[in-house]
């Protein structure tokens, strides 16, 4: 017993408290002895786990991709395994008046996240489970599973559908926004597939929602999904990908000066873009040239190079910088559009701000001016330099084709989603100049617009300053259907930490 108190000085003298308490002994102890362990641990399943904040492994388990600003604050986070683990969480915040939040990819950057205040994290990482039908039709889908999975899972089995293209996204989240992807022209948005899920409502309930069951939850959760559960697992439609399919890729390079004529060859290749072809742009910094920004302009087409080459020859008779070319299977495509596990896309660590924008078409004199003022502010501002903007270019057969009233996704009309990103180490200073920087550049784009005074943004990249009517749609029954509908299931508003319905 003598050596007890040499220990215990050595310990307070040399050790964070945290290691004190391991190196005596007591973790276990102490552990078992929270108050949360020792209520909600006995109620949860057995794989199902519990870390306080004062684990070392707490950081690693809550960081996001998105740093610093408005970013969730979280005290405890419990590793759920079930949707019983989910409802028992749940309940136990609720019981306690403590806000909950869940992760699966941890993607998700608006403003609304910073009002969670010392909340609880429900961690579904472990509810990535995939399995097809018997009858090949649709595939079931665990609600915390990746988009890298479900890409790459359902291409082993020679099925495809329409997901993100972003690896380290789940692939829930984006459904519950609407879900854009390069397959959408052929198939509709991810929220167009979704057959039933399964979710638990903010009280923790658990219900299932389809046409059948719940069908006004089923509405809502396809476009505003985010307000009204977390959604555990949820079946999909699939479709056969015919053997040996590739899509064909070219990338062309360009200088600032080729900016009006490529986009208003954008606008004439829109008008008859065929449901397998997608265009993708990147405006950013790139070696090409140090001081301007690059103008990366993409086009996917899912079939042989030689017949995309054909179809892309007037983009390259434009006189681009660079350009590549090539052919690679669906699960490939990530790479090399910077949206893979290891891209930047996907690094955690950054402050990136996003402004979406819905459009028809380009308008060629907003765009130069948006152009100019995005290149000019990063030259005073340097800060700003790993910043950039993506016009995405997605087919729209298969959206549109989908009745506008069917579900709560409001932009089928939109042929563009054009976004600012505002991308910085962190840092409080300079995040309300990224703000007046993104907004701004937003804002150019949207006196371009055939309604410059109705703002239609994406949800799932909204930044949180949009009216309601911005991001779930100008008609006025869409937003009193939806308030009825908050009201309805979360009477209590519990879940308001993403895009909230007011």
């Amino acid at each position: 017993m003598e050596a007890l108190p040499i220990l215990v000085g050595w310990a307070i003298n040399n050790l964070s408290p945290y290691r004190i308490i391991n190196v005596l002994g007591l973790a276990p102890i102490l552990y078992n002895f929270h108050p949360t362990v020792r209520e909600l641990g006995p109620r949860l399943s057995q794989n199902a786990s519990i870390v306080l904040s004062s684990a070392p492994e707490f950081a690693n388990i809550t960081s996001r991709w998105q740093a610093h600003w408005a970013a969730p604050e979280t005290t405890i986070s419990v590793k759920v395994a079930t949707e019983s683990d989910i409802q028992e969480t749940i309940k136990f915040a609720n019981k306690h008046n403590r806000t909950f939040l869940a992760i699966s990819g941890g993607h998700g950057a608006i403003r609304s996240l910073g009002s969670v205040k010392d909340g609880i994290l429900i961690d579904m990482r472990r509810m990535n489970s995939m399995s097809l039908s018997d009858d090949g039709k649709s595939v079931t889908i665990g609600g915390a599973a990746k988009i890298k999975k479900v890409v790459g899972d359902l291409w082993l089995a020679g099925k495809e559908t329409t997901t993100g293209i972003c690896e380290c996204v789940g692939m829930s989240a984006p459904m519950l926004g609407g879900g854009h992807g390069l397959n959408q022209g052929k198939y509709g948005l991810a929220a167009d597939q979704v057959i039933e899920a399964r979710l638990v409502l903010p009280n923790g309930t658990a219900v299932t929602a389809s046409e059948t069951s719940n069908p006004y939850l089923f509405w809502a959760i396809r476009g505003a999904g985010h307000n009204f559960g977390i959604v555990t697992e949820f079946k999909s439609k699939v479709y056969d990908v015919k053997p040996k399919t590739t899509w064909a890729f070219n990338f062309f390079f360009f200088s600032e000066d080729k900016l009006e004529a490529l986009f208003t060859q954008a606008n004439e290749m829109m008008k008859t873009q065929q449901s397998n072809l997608v265009h993708w742009t990147y405006m950013t910094k790139l070696p090409f040239d140090p001081i301007h920004p690059t103008i990366l302009y993409m086009v996917f087409y899912e079939g042989p190079l030689s017949e995309l080459q054909e179809y892309s020859a007037p983009i390259r008779d434009l006189g681009p910088m660079h350009v590549e070319t090539g052919e690679l299977p669906m699960p490939a495509l990530a790479s090399v559009t910077y949206m893979g596990e290891e891209d930047i896309s996907c690094a955690k660590g950054m402050t990136g701000m996003r402004f979406p924008l819905g459009m028809t078409q380009f308008d060629i004199v907003a765009l130069r001016k948006l152009y100019d003022h995005f290149d000019q502010t990063m030259q005073q501002i340097p800060a700003f330099n790993g910043s950039f903007f993506l016009l995405e270019m997605y087919s729209t057969q298969a959206v549109k084709a989908v009745p506008e009233e069917s579900t709560a996704f409001p932009h089928r009309e939109d042929n563009l989603l054009v976004t600012p990103f505002v991308n910085y180490a962190p840092d409080p200073k300079m995040d309300v100049m990224a703000e007046e920087f993104g907004s701004a550049m937003r804002d150019i784009l949207l006196a371009g617009t055939e309604e410059p005074d109705k703002l239609k943004a994406y949800v799932n990249y909204a930044h949180g300053d949009e009216t309601l009517e911005a991001i779930y749609g100008w008609d006025k029954w869409r937003i009193d259907k939806l308030r009825s509908l908050k009201k309805e299931f979360d009477p209590e508003k519990r879940l308001m930490a993403y895009a909230p319905i007011l």
